[in-house]
């Protein structure tokens, strides 16, 4: 479920979008910062560059790619209606609102240097089109529909926004009749593409943002509209800082595990800083307790001056605060990315920002070279750190760079992912890809802290999140009876998706495997046990040159593992069954076939899932092992398992028969 806002320049998408996702508890996204942040450059510039033409082309991607996100408030460009695709998509989506307002308000809003900022507005200005000064003024009574809010920071980084709000009107500005003219004409142009999208009308002029804010939630209640759960609320945490949920333990590595709603995400990461700080002057020798989060443990916000009590003060005049990557893809950088930077400054670093591709192009050489150069126009030392923003591609992505500069430095994981937050956060293990095999470039290299935020998990798309639950239902299966009976009980609010709840699911989920990972940091042995299911999976992802998602495939794995158990006589009859009615209730696939369908992939050829077996990491001495289960919480390893009871249950799997 999305909310999406249309309407000309100034009629207070921004605004009204920001304050409406407050509201809610959800994420707010403006198209045109995803536009940049996927482009590495301003809508400006794009537009200089490559035309409205090749702008329009980039703002079809974006929308199709934001249309996928849940409990997110869309603000769109004035003219991306103006696309007959985003037209069909949009008139698609239930929820389109057009925020109206008449062109001479429009103009008074927009009247200022800002104005001149707006590649379609240039030609009414008489000058060329050149940002204002960072952080100027909007030009509109506080709390007034149509003033933008400022980005501290973002002026001037790489993929960062002009900024679009005007001063205050005067000397310079725009000549108000031709402004009031060409914005007549943009809406002469586009009204008729704004009424065909748009379900509900929302006029926005002389109204406050929390006027227009209030209308727009009584018209979606007054449409039959349930309105979800609440988000988390954003308040930063008082001193001390809470105990984290989990301390990973991990060869001489321990660090801290919080799951805590509203860190990262929907709206701002608040009370991120005092746990950044925390951890981060404790590392480098700062005052307070062991980052097992004893109650000495304290740090204060930098807020109102006051540096945290950590130990990371302000820098010493001719010194520089230590630099902080923050890596990201371009969804998660220009949801949440903005204000984990400004968190990070607050906790005392000089702040650098890169945004990388989503999925596995990231996962290269290339891409790593790239941050390295990042960190080294920064002047970043031995002091620096690398935070991972985002899923598991971005978070092996940016530890191997961590890993590998200077030797090492460190790192810190801020997963957006239920897949990452339950799985690959923990355990050190970071790699890249090499153009014959994944992850073959690599190194165990273990974060400082990890901080799970739950509620960043509202906004991230359905069959993304499903594979997360494999995961969980692997790491019940790991545990015990207990975890499994669970973990059956909680099926409804895993789908629901509440923050607070889904906090101490993922807690429990990930502490099974920090258990593993203490004994066993380097994969030597037992960890082994948490490729359960694994062994079929990663057969099938190679079999479909991975166009099948790890968690989905994971699921069908674990079908598969634990039919080959019961046929074996390892588990008591009925478990089998048991977990794919399990995977069925969480909308996960339990064969081989359904896990194809789900993405539209042909299912591979059985021989070339079964070849796949043989180039297993787990192998020895040519011998295919498998991790089996005797029971909830008993695990083994075997390499005795007759080929053809192999080969029986792939090709039955593949058909899309039930795999026991």
């Amino acid at each position: 479920m999305r909310i999406v806002l249309v309407g000309l320049m100034g009629a207070g998408k921004t605004t009204v979008g920001r304050a409406l996702a407050a509201r809610l508890g959800w994420a707010f996204l403006d198209l045109d910062d995803l536009i940049e942040q996927e482009a590495g450059q301003t809508v400006a510039d794009l537009f200089a560059r490559e035309g409205e033409a090749g702008f329009r082309t980039r703002e079809e991607q974006a929308l199709a790619t934001a249309l996928t996100l849940e409990r997110v408030v869309l603000a769109t460009g004035g003219g991306a209606v103006l696309s007959a695709r985003n037209r069909q998509r949009l008139a698609a989506e239930p929820w389109v609102f057009w925020l109206e307002a008449p062109p001479d308000e429009l103009a008074r809003r927009l009247a200022g240097p800002g104005a001149a900022a707006r590649p379609l507005l240039a030609g009414a200005t008489g000058r060329p089109a050149t940002p204002p000064p960072a952080g100027s003024g909007a030009g509109f009574p506080a709390g007034s529909v149509g003033a933008d809010v400022p980005n501290s920071g973002r002026s001037g980084e790489p993929g960062a926004h002009p900024a679009r709000a005007g001063g205050a009107g005067g000397a310079g500005g725009p000549d108000a009749e031709a402004l009031v003219a060409r914005l007549a004409g943009l809406l002469q142009q586009r009204q008729a593409a704004y009424a065909a999208v748009a379900r509900h009308r929302i006029p926005t002029a002389g109204r406050s943002v929390d006027q227009v804010v209030t209308g727009l939630l009584e018209t979606l209640q007054a449409s039959g509209w349930a309105r979800p759960v609440q988000g988390p609320s954003t308040r930063p945490y008082p001193a001390p800082v809470p105990d984290p949920d989990l301390v990973i333990e991990a060869g001489p590595d321990r660090y801290p595990l919080w799951v805590r709603p509203g860190t990262v995400g929907p709206v701002e990461a608040a009370g991120l800083e005092v746990l950044v700080a925390a951890v981060a002057g404790l590392q480098s020798g700062g005052g307070g307790a062991g980052p097992a989060g004893s109650s000495g443990m304290v740090a204060r916000s930098r807020g109102g001056g006051q540096p945290p009590a950590s130990g990371l003060a302000p820098p010493e005049p001719g010194e520089r605060a230590p630099v902080a990557l923050l890596v990201s893809d371009p969804v998660v950088a220009a949801l949440y990315g903005h204000g984990v930077a400004a968190a990070l400054d607050q906790a005392g670093f000089h702040v650098v920002r890169a945004v990388v591709p989503a999925g596995e192009e990231a996962k290269s050489l290339h891409w790593a070279s790239a941050l390295y150069d990042r960190l080294l126009e920064a002047g970043a030392g031995r002091d620096a750190w690398v935070f991972a923003l985002g899923g598991g591609v971005v978070g092996d992505l940016a530890g191997f760079v961590a890993a590998t500069y200077m030797r090492g430095i460190a790192f810190a994981q801020l997963p957006t992912t239920l897949l990452a937050q339950v799985d690959a956060s923990a355990g050190g293990k970071v790699a890249v890809n090499h153009p014959r095999a994944k992850n073959l470039i690599g190194a165990f290299h273990q974060p400082r802290l990890v901080v799970a935020d739950p509620a960043t998990l509202v906004t991230q798309p359905w069959p993304a999140y499903r594979g997360g639950l494999a995961e969980m239902v692997k790491h019940a299966l790991l545990d015990g009876e207990d975890h499994l009976a669970s973990l059956e009980a909680a099926v409804p609010r895993l789908r629901e998706r509440d923050p607070h709840q889904l906090a101490p699911l993922i807690a429990r989920s990930v502490a099974v495997k920090a258990r593993i990972v203490a004994v066993d940091p380097e994969e030597r042995g037992p960890r082994a046990f948490l490729n359960l299911g694994h062994t079929f999976a990663h057969a099938l992802e190679a079999a479909t040159g991975y166009r099948v998602p790890h968690g989905d495939a994971v699921a069908a794995g674990l079908a598969l593992a634990l039919a080959l158990s019961e046929r074996l006589g390892m588990i008591p009859a009925g478990l089998a069954a048991r977990v794919q009615h399990l995977l069925a209730r969480l909308g996960l696939p339990v064969t081989l076939a359904e896990a194809c369908r789900a993405w539209d992939v042909p299912p591979p050829e059985a021989a070339a899932v079964l070849g796949r077996l043989l180039y297993d990491k787990k192998n020895r001495r040519g011998r295919v092992r498998f991790v089996l289960l005797g029971a909830p919480g008993q695990v083994t390893l075997r390499d005795d398992v007759p080929p053809a009871l192999v080969e029986e249950l792939v090709r039955r799997s593949l058909a899309g028969g039930p795999p026991a």
